[in-house]
């Protein structure tokens, strides 16, 4: 059997009293659009690419007289003539607004975006190829048998490789932007060689006409108007995937900016603490497809509820650790980023730490030889592996709080609280050193922390 020709789906829903309840006759597309299909061109078997079209998409609005249409066999843009039409007829010219136009437009170029689709309100000129969905009139100055059709096309042969087709798109029966957006881009898709599909958000689907601005979708979609009526995708083996045909047969918008994955936190080279927090932000100009995080060669996991952050396990073992975060976006373009840490080891309980660090607060903490080590020097708290930057004078040095019984690793005494390099060699538990200097230098410590709320 012949495929038939698509006819854009009615309206399911009145969306306020003054926009129509648009019913499409049943049944009547088999009978009226039988033998519409667009054939093969001649010597040239098997599927065609569409990489040789034009990536014009010409929206005609038809102001301020009205668009003539012929009635012909061939399905021309550059004459206006259709195999649709039921005569030689003109379709009045878009009934709303030019700010409302507008609407609608931005919504069919923010949809097409991610290809290299050039969508015009302008007439490409004489001979120029382009594709065009006349979007004007109403079904009955079309074709009264079509009458409450939201949009026609002509089926495009899957072994065509066509310029120049003609849509359809009534604007004249509803006012809903949203609904004329998503008709403009459907109808266009079927001049490209798409499929009615299934799943609701691709603008090829009948599914909740005109409720929010659809998508092209990469995702493998099965094709059909009803779920209870599931068919075979014309053009494709199996089910479609809207998005990645379009980008096959046009390619990518060559002003799309690039995916970029970006680990935000921790820093690379960073030294943390078992359960250390993971975020990271994903730069893309389209939707995201798949996110994932992995230590080391472990398994990937997913976004927590949606969110761009996780936590390491408190039990990771001591020592570096790869963290990466990688994610794909609607293009198939994947972007990662890799992240070197060292994760500190334990020292409560009486743990001994490892060779060059130092048991402060329950944590072994390299010295001052490491950036940000206990006694290098800082400016932020965020500079210091413990947390905390103390200052004594002019001079500013990682430290933290004094354990238990007013004890710090070797090298630093307690001072009001604080772990401090002596003025002088050796280690003294109970004092000594600048303690007039500090003048409190765990009250500067906790203002420090107030300040980064």
């Amino acid at each position: 059997m012949v495929p038939a020709g698509r006819t854009f789906a009615a309206m399911r829903t009145i969306w306020s009293v003054t926009v129509l309840s648009l019913i499409a006759p049943a049944a009547a597309a088999a009978d009226v659009w039988q033998d519409r299909v667009i054939p093969c061109e001649p010597g040239k078997p098997g599927i065609a690419a569409l990489t040789s079209s034009s990536r014009i998409l010409y929206v005609s609005d038809c102001k301020p007289d009205g668009c003539p249409v012929t009635r012909s066999s061939q399905d021309s843009a550059l004459n206006n003539t259709s195999s649709i039409a039921s005569a030689n007829t003109r379709m009045n010219a878009y009934m709303h607004s030019d700010e409302h136009f507008a609407q609608v437009i931005e919504c069919v170029r923010a949809t097409m975006a991610p290809f290299d689709i050039q969508v015009t309100t302008e007439d490409p000129g004489p001979g120029v190829p382009h594709f065009e969905v006349m979007t004007a009139g109403t079904s009955f100055e079309l074709n009264p048998d079509i009458q409450g059709a939201g949009g026609i096309a002509p089926f495009i042969n899957c072994s065509a490789n066509r310029n120049n087709v003609l849509s359809f798109v009534f604007a004249n029966q509803t006012s809903n932007i949203d609904y004329l957006c998503t008709a403009i881009v459907h109808e266009a898709g079927h001049t490209y060689g798409l499929s009615h599909t299934l799943y609701a958000p691709d603008p090829m689907s009948y599914k909740e006409l005109g409720a929010y601005q659809k998508e092209w979708q990469n995702q493998a979609q099965t094709c059909g108007i009803e779920d209870s009526d599931p068919q075979r995708c014309s053009c494709f083996s199996g089910q479609q995937n809207t998005f990645r045909a379009l980008r096959e047969a046009f390619g990518l918008n060559p002003q799309l900016a690039p995916a970029e994955m970006v680990i935000t936190t921790p820093a690379d080279g960073a030294y943390v603490k078992g359960g250390f927090p993971i975020a990271a932000r994903f730069d893309t100009p389209l939707d995201s497809l798949t996110i994932g995080m992995t230590i080391d060669s472990g398994p990937v996991q997913p976004p927590p509820n949606g969110f761009l952050a996780w936590n390491a396990p408190a039990t990771l073992a001591p020592g570096p650790h790869t963290i990466t975060v990688a994610g794909t976006d609607f293009a198939d373009r994947m972007a990662s980023q890799s992240v070197q840490v060292t994760v500190l080891a334990s020292c409560a309980d009486g743990a001994a730490c490892p060779s060059g660090t130092a048991c402060l607060g329950g944590t072994c903490l390299p010295g001052a030889d490491v950036a940000g080590g206990l006694g290098a020097s800082c400016a932020t708290n965020e500079e210091c592996i413990s947390g905390s930057c103390g200052t004594a004078g002019e001079t500013s040095l990682c430290t933290g709080a004094c354990d238990p019984d007013n004890t710090c690793p070797s090298g630093f005494v307690c001072t009001s609280g604080v772990c401090w390099p002596p003025e002088s060699g050796g280690c003294n538990a109970g004092g000594g050193g600048p303690a007039s200097a500090l003048f409190g230098l765990a009250g500067l410590l906790a203002l420090r922390r107030r300040r980064r709320r």
